[in-house]
């Protein structure tokens, strides 16, 4: 299979049997509320998320965790000990039962020198990382509540969603107060423009998975 064509972590494993006995064989299971790694720590691993959700973030001046970012399957995180070594300035935690594999720094370059589809992946990885970041700094300055929450559940649809006819439906949906953490808003408003959403007939949600009836329509509340 060409590079261009690779889609995910799970893509690339069933290209190749020797690359997924690779991770196979790391798998660690990491309970839900367990931390992987706290601040100060060395930073001397990449991580790759194969099952469960992990959530990234620091803690502010009143020891308030501060949600960063919210990894789920095929997701990579710790990427910057690619490139650099030192104390960690973040944390890693498990929020529901989880499995992880990790490689060290020496490691992961070794692997990716063998496996050149698997460096193409986690630079690409990296790449839409660095994106999102810079739009939801941009989002925070120059937006209201409900544009970031809007702007929130359509990325992720375009970005992990799957279409079924007309509809997308989205797995492994956040919980409210996720989806708040990461787009700075409260777990209120969240709620109130899911359900005013849900009452019009956009989308329609429970715990586990979101669907958007209409994503056209949903955009169109943007412009």
């Amino acid at each position: 299979m060409e590079s261009s064509q690779i889609i995910d972590l799970h893509t690339l494993f069933e290209t190749s049997d020797a690359l997924h006995k690779e991770f196979h064989h790391r798998i660690k299971v990491v309970h839900k509320g367990e931390y992987i790694y706290i601040p100060d720590e060395n930073m001397d691993a990449i991580y790759f998320v194969i099952k469960g959700k992990i959530k990234i973030g620091t803690f502010n001046e009143q020891d308030k965790e501060v949600i960063t970012a919210i990894l789920v399957e095929g997701d990579v995180f710790s990427e910057l000990t690619l490139i650099a070594t030192g104390k960690r300035k973040d944390f890693a935690i498990a929020s529901e039962e989880s499995q992880i594999v990790s490689f060290k720094q020496d490691e992961i370059n070794q692997l990716m020198k063998k496996y050149p589809d698997l460096s193409i992946l986690v630079m690409k990885i990296i790449g839409n990382r660095t994106f999102e970041i810079q739009d939801r700094l941009e989002s925070l300055v120059f937006k209201d509540s409900k544009t970031r929450i809007l702007e929130y559940i359509i990325k992720s649809i375009e970005k992990k969603g799957q279409r079924i006819g007309y509809e997308w439906v989205l797995r492994n949906f956040l919980t409210h107060q996720d989806i708040a953490s990461l787009t700075s808003t409260s777990r209120q408003s969240v709620t109130m423009i899911l359900n005013e959403l849900r009452n019009d007939n956009i989308i329609q949600f429970d715990r586990k998975r979101l669907l958007v009836r209409d994503l056209d329509r949903l955009k169109a509340l943007l412009k």
